[in-house]
């Protein structure tokens, strides 16, 4: 292997250890690979930057805005409201119901902005019925993985192998091509979820309930103590004795700009402090104006308006690693945070001091007008309240019509996939479903930019004899089993990369390899090719492996194992279904 090839490698090694560790934002990492190769010389200049004009990459980017318009109107909502309401409360009908939806929608739909859109749904779900999220949100993630392997748009990989196979000078992938593999595959992973899978699942209540905030009536006061307050001098922890027992209790005492949290021990309340209590509407008022007639100041929120909600961090989120004190959220966004779960555990001493971690959720509160502004960021996404937060309900008719425009220039080839993804992106627009500033907001660019990179290393990786090298080392050693063990160890390799590195990165990276070793090896690179973009979507048994784990990781109060028992097993049964699968439908 060349000296150039070597170096090419050595930046994936630490692209993946960067992406690992979390060391370094997406973008920067995107950015960096793309100087990286260019800066050398090893590729021209357009070709590094051919990656954000690459057809699959602008797919994808217009398939943010065409999902963000389905969602925004309420039409997808309106969809699995219908569905799910007719469940009642037996939790097989309403998981198997929850994979239904997310794996048919994910084939059509960017499988990320399914999960978002469903996951407030279930959560709801559970809330009235006193069912866990925990066991049900480990499947919608797996069905929307195994609905978007269907079609070509259905997933960012196998568009991605698409958009590399066009670079390569190869025939792309058609919208339905890979349909007849994907369908089986996703029949198996749902079977097995539904019957084996969802029973390994823990029972974990959402924060919400663990922090007892999990009345949708419940509302949030600030109440700041003046100077005669019948509250100076009475234990923090007896405020709201008087009113509903366990209900109005104080969540946060402000002194000195300094934020205290449960539990206040034996700490009593001074004159300027600032309490923030939580209770029914009515229990607040009584106790506003028992506060009123001690000479307490006016509250500083509206008690009609304050109401709890979960926050997680969105992949690649610019929060990550920072503590919960200096994330901001008070003063950009009028949101005060009061408990965090990670991994199954409810924390809340100290937890300014906490850093935030991918997975982490937040219980928060703040008024409808700060969840609108949450709604809107890149770096959070709200977990409940999202299904009724819909700004243009009249506009779902529209929405559910730019999704068919979409559908049908998909399905009759009448123009390219990125054009036609570009017409629905533009349908939204200009049919007001999304302002253009939201359709701005709904394309997740730190993605955007990583691929890119990816891509460029990949060219590179070819261009070097790198993809040549791992090809015809992996052609030699596997070839001598026959052509099937080509097809199935290519499968597996993609799928123990996609666990420990990302779907999007195993796809760019494996496409040309598996070209290559179709070369070597004297077969036809289709069934190789297929078996990269299927198993580079297969990533079950790690949370970090796919964007839609990694957002139900910490909604469901999950533990790395979790994942490791229900996934590992689906990872090996849909490795062996693919195996057989690929050659019998695709002859090498």
């Amino acid at each position: 292997m060349t000296l150039p090839a070597v170096y090419v490698l050595a930046l994936a090694v630490l692209a993946v250890v960067l992406l690992a560790t979390e060391k370094a934002h997406l973008s920067v990492i995107g950015v960096g690979m793309v100087l990286a190769v260019a800066l050398p010389g090893l590729i021209g200049v357009e070709d590094a930057l051919a990656g954000l004009a690459n057809p699959a990459v602008v797919t994808v980017a217009a398939l943010y805005v065409v999902g963000e318009g389905f969602l925004r109107t309420g039409a997808a909502t309106m969809v699995a409201n219908r569905i799910l309401e007719r469940t009642g409360a037996r939790e097989w009908t309403v998981v198997c119901l929850v994979m239904l939806m997310s794996a048919g929608l994910s084939a059509f739909v960017n499988n990320t902005l399914v999960v978002v859109t469903l996951m407030p749904v279930i959560t709801s779900i559970c809330t009235r019925t006193g069912l866990f999220p925990s066991r049900m949100l480990i499947p919608l993630s797996f069905a929307s993985i195994l609905g978007g392997m269907c079609t070509l748009v259905g997933t960012s990989t196998t568009l991605l192998v698409h958009g590399v196979l066009l670079d390569l000078g190869r025939p792309g992938l058609g919208m339905f091509e890979i349909t007849p593999a994907g369908v089986v595959l996703a029949a198996v992973g749902l079977a097995y979820l539904g019957f084996a899978g969802r029973r390994m699942l823990p029972r974990v209540p959402s924060l919400a309930v663990l922090a007892g905030a999990q009345n949708i009536k419940e509302y949030v006061t600030e109440i700041t103590v003046g100077r005669g307050s019948s509250l100076i001098g009475k234990p923090v922890a007896s405020v709201g004795e008087t009113a509903t027992p366990g209900v109005t209790r104080p969540v946060m005492l402000i002194r000195k700009e300094t934020m205290r949290r449960p539990p206040f021990r034996d700490e009593v309340i001074l004159e300027g402090d600032s309490l923030v209590v939580s209770g029914s509407s009515q229990d607040l008022a009584v106790l506003q104006r028992g506060a009123a007639a001690g000479a307490a100041s006016p509250d500083r929120y509206d008690p009609a308006t304050m109401s709890f909600f979960e926050l997680a961090p969105t992949p690649g989120s610019g929060l990550v690693g920072r503590r919960i004190r200096d994330l901001g959220l008070k003063s950009l966004h009028d949101v005060v945070v009061v408990a965090l779960m990670r991994r199954g555990a409810h924390l809340r001493d100290r937890l300014g001091n906490l850093r935030l971690q991918s997975g982490d959720v937040l219980l928060a509160f703040g008024s409808e007008r700060a969840k609108a502004r949450l709604r809107r960021s890149h770096d959070v996404h709200l977990i409940e309240g999202v299904h009724e937060e819909i700004f243009h309900v009249e506009k779902a008719a529209i929405a559910f019509l730019g999704v068919a425009l979409v559908l049908t220039l998909f399905v009759t080839g009448l123009v390219d996939t990125s054009l036609a993804a570009l017409a629905g992106a533009l349908f939204m627009v200009v049919t007001r479903c999304l302002s253009v500033r939201e359709a701005h907001n709904a394309v997740n660019w730190p993605i955007i930019l990583f691929v890119a990179g990816t891509l460029a290393l990949s060219k590179a990786l070819v261009a070097t004899g790198g993809a040549a090298a791992i090809a015809a080392g992996l052609a030699d050693s596997l070839g001598r089993l026959g052509p099937r063990a080509l097809v199935a160890g290519t499968f597996l390799v993609c799928i123990v990369l996609t666990e420990m590195l990302s779907n999007n990165a195993v796809a760019i990276m494996m496409t040309p390899i598996a070209v290559a070793m179709a070369n070597s090896a004297g077969v036809s690179d289709r069934p190789l090719v297929l078996a990269v973009a299927l198993g580079a979507s297969c990533s079950f048994a790690n949370p970090m492996g796919y964007k839609t784990n990694l957002l139900v990781f910490g909604a469901g109060g999950y533990r790395f194992r979790n994942f490791v028992a229900v996934g590992l097993p689906l990872d090996l049964l849909l490795a062996v279904t693919g195996a057989l699968l690929i050659p019998a439908l695709w002859p090498l």
